[in-house]
């Protein structure tokens, strides 16, 4: 994928080292720092979002006549995580990345995206979220680009079974069980941990 230019702008993300304003890893009224996790997940996704040409790309949302690029995808998210939201809500990708069951061309940028956002360990809401997206991806119609999308899943299957077993919530385990299950390559294994954690999933997975 071609890397952005030095002096391409992507709103929402900084491709230097700078410290970004705003996330000074202060504590809030809970006593916790108000961006322990918010920090990292930030960091992770400005990162990310930098090794992408968003630009190059046709978003989802253009129409017939006017072409629309992608770099409102990362932007979108980073705005919505700076909010230090405890879920997450999908109107930041649905009809960008995807629309229904079809994959738009920054569908494989999107999936590595939601990977960096998983790794910075945001609430479980937001986890719950990411991974029923990059289900969705990894599903679509378009079969080249949803195995591309579960390529990029594979590369993280440790934190699905972590999701899994974690069980803070049902949905959150019940989405890393569904995108565990396209991996044919996991069979064995997610049998397994279906044998030890298969009766706190939803009925349907049972």
């Amino acid at each position: 994928m071609k890397a952005p230019s030095k002096d391409q702008f992507i709103p929402g993300i900084e491709h230097d080292s700078k410290p970004q304003k705003g996330f000074t890893g202060r504590l809030g009224a809970s006593g916790r720092s108000s961006g322990w996790w918010k920090l990292r997940t930030l960091e992770l996704l400005r990162i990310e979002a930098g090794l992408h040409d968003w630009t190059g790309m046709e978003c989802g949302c253009s129409w017939p006549g006017g072409r629309n690029s992608a770099e409102h995808i990362p932007a979108a998210l980073i705005e919505l995580l700076e909010g230090d939201p405890k879920e997450l809500g999908s109107e930041w990708v649905e009809g960008h990345a995807f629309i229904q069951s079809n994959l738009m061309e920054p569908a494989v940028a999107t999936a590595l995206l939601a990977l960096a956002a998983l790794a910075g360990r945001p609430s479980v809401g937001v986890r719950q979220r990411l991974l029923w997206m990059l289900g969705v991806l990894a599903s679509g119609e378009q079969d080249d680009v949803a195995e591309a999308c579960l390529d990029v899943a594979r590369q993280a299957v440790w934190l699905f079974y972590g999701e899994l077993a974690a069980f803070e919530t049902v949905g959150a385990s019940a989405e890393a069980y569904d995108l565990l299950l396209l991996m044919d390559e996991q069979a064995d294994r997610l049998a397994a941990y279906h044998r030890l954690y298969g009766a706190k999933l939803p009925p349907d997975l049972r």
